[in-house]
């Protein structure tokens, strides 16, 4: 029996996630339908770190030219992020490295808004998606086959006019609505909660000239008032003052407190603009249940973080690429029912332990006892150097559609490769994303029997290679990660991780048998897919 829906995938929530969520279905084929209570997006800065697989997603999508204009790598010009004691003596410093296994900054600044605006341009051009701006999700139903969501205008955004319902049907539903997800309230999930709930003032500042007396980065520590300095994209500059129970809790998230808290930092009205102040509470917790049925959920209606290693928007970016060829697979009868379960596996898990190591952090950052503060700080002097950015090395995926090798899990490498016209990065080589069997000396699809081949067809799956023939490692960087992985033959899934490796390249028809088993639906059936007349016209 076909079943009709509006749309392949329903999409409740029109932050960035939800944005390239989207954007990554209709790459695929996927008709999306997008809710979102705002009419228009969020003006004011949220997050304003971007690592570089974040980075990476969003070049995919085709954003490259216009990304790089909004966003500021960090590592340049000696960047250093330093830790401080209460009176700016600086206990520990680490360095900030322009390298990444995505050829690309490790860390960039950004601004959120500048980013949504981008992300809107291209929703509102894209043929495959609706947009109803303005509605709220009143009702989510599940039958086995479809879900069901009631949404409800509440602005006056004409020509809709306000309190008017509508009906949507789709083949599955993911939530990606923010912290306080009306998805994940209406499936009654729970949260595993760290206990961490600690109230801080966030501070956007857009200086009339570069503020050069300030560090790039630095984390001020208490006992006082902890306070971090990071940068916030292109010119902008953004503080975090821990708030204190001795603070005016009433006046705490005026514009006259902020420059009140900025003022010893040099920064005024004369020489900057105060762009906003908002008082959050920096929480750590996670969803357990990540996929109800038919719906599942992304972002912070998934996972909640303090953010103090700038993970809350790049584990959500994270979260779209990892579900977006899954879905793809599935609404299209190809893939395995199991995939979704698999993407609640490997995020929970990466999810978890990134923010227990947050939690850890922030702990330490807000301590107020005067001893504590003072054993903390001789710690960290003992330190000297940090490496900021070695946890994030260590952040592999785990079980899901991964083998368990030591291969898998990882990020598959980008570097600079040529081919017999041009150079560039691999992902604009092999493009547009897929799965890719990466070889090291010859092509693997050589050694493929015709069955795995038909298969590895079904996946709509790529090779490349380096030697004769093939690419050139322009760089000489991809020789070495062979080696390190002990390899000659790598499955890259669409998400850029590494799904395995082979050592004996004559094994490589077993690689792709177990990605296949992984994966693939027994046979192949036919899309559950059936635009209605009904559908909304894109708003």
């Amino acid at each position: 029996m076909t079943v009709h829906h509006d749309c392949d995938v329903l999409v409740v929530g029109a932050g960035p996630v939800g944005q390239v969520l989207a954007l990554l279905l209709s790459q695929r084929g996927l008709r999306v339908s997008v809710v979102e209570r705002w009419a228009q997006p969020y003006p004011l800065p949220r997050a304003v770190a971007m690592s570089h697989d974040s980075q990476r997603v969003l070049r995919q999508l085709g954003l490259g030219e216009e990304l790089a204009e909004m966003i500021e790598p960090w590592g340049q010009d000696g960047h250093r992020f330093v830790v401080q004691d209460a009176s700016g003596k600086t206990l520990a410093e680490s360095g900030v490295t322009l390298e990444s296994e995505s050829g690309l900054a490790d860390m960039s600044g950004f601004s959120q808004p500048d980013l949504e605006q981008l992300l809107e341009r291209r929703v509102q051009a894209d043929p495959l998606i609706d947009q109803h701006r303005g509605f709220t999700l009143e009702s989510l139903s599940d039958d086995g086959s479809g879900v069901t969501a009631t949404i409800r205008a509440h602005t006056g955004l004409a020509p809709i006019p306000d309190g008017e319902l509508r009906t949507l049907g789709a083949a599955y539903a993911v939530g990606c609505d923010g912290a306080n997800s009306t998805v994940r309230s209406l499936l009654g999930l729970e949260m595993t909660d760290l206990g961490f709930n600690r109230d801080w003032l966030v501070v956007d500042v857009l200086p009339h000239t570069p503020p050069t007396w300030l560090p790039f980065a630095c984390q001020r520590l208490g006992p006082a008032r902890s306070t971090t300095l990071v940068p916030a994209g292109p010119g902008r500059r953004r503080w975090e003052f821990m708030i204190m129970p001795t603070d005016d809790q009433d006046n705490v998230d005026t514009a006259e407190n902020a420059w009140r808290l900025l003022e010893p930092w040099g920064i005024h009205r004369d020489n900057a603009e105060l762009v906003r102040q908002a008082r959050y509470t920096f929480r750590g917790r996670w969803v357990t249940e990540w996929r109800r049925g038919r719906v599942v959920l992304a972002g912070d209606a998934a996972h909640q973080m303090p953010p103090f290693m700038g993970q809350g928007f790049n584990s959500g970016i994270r979260d779209a690429a990892n579900l977006a060829w899954r879905l793809a697979l599935v609404v299209n009868g190809e893939g395995r029912d199991s995939l979704l379960d698999d993407y609640a596996t490997e995020r929970s898990a990466q999810v978890a332990q990134i923010v227990e190591q947050t939690v850890l952090i922030g702990q330490m950052f807000c301590m107020t006892d005067p001893e504590e503060c003072a054993q903390r700080d001789a710690g960290l002097t003992s330190l000297g150097n940090l490496d900021i950015q070695a946890a994030s090395q260590n952040w592999v995926l785990q079980g899901g559609t991964l083998q368990d090798d030591g291969i898998g899990g990882r990020m598959g490498l980008q570097a600079t490769v040529g081919t017999k016209t041009r150079t560039a990065l691999l992902d604009e080589i092999i493009a547009p994303p897929s799965f890719v069997l990466l070889g090291r000396d010859s092509d693997p699809v050589d050694r493929l029997s015709p069955s795995m081949r038909a298969d590895w067809q079904r996946l709509g799956g790529r090779s490349a290679y380096f030697g004769r023939g093939g690419l050139t490692d322009t760089e000489g960087k991809y020789a070495p990660w062979f080696e390190r992985l002990n390899a000659s033959v790598v499955v890259i899934r669409p998400d850029f991780q590494v799904f395995g490796g082979v050592l004996d390249e004559q094994t490589t028809d077993d690689l792709v048998r177990d990605l296949v088993e992984r994966v693939l639906a027994q046979s192949p059936t036919a899309p559950t897919f059936r635009r209605t007349e009904s559908s909304a016209a894109k708003m």
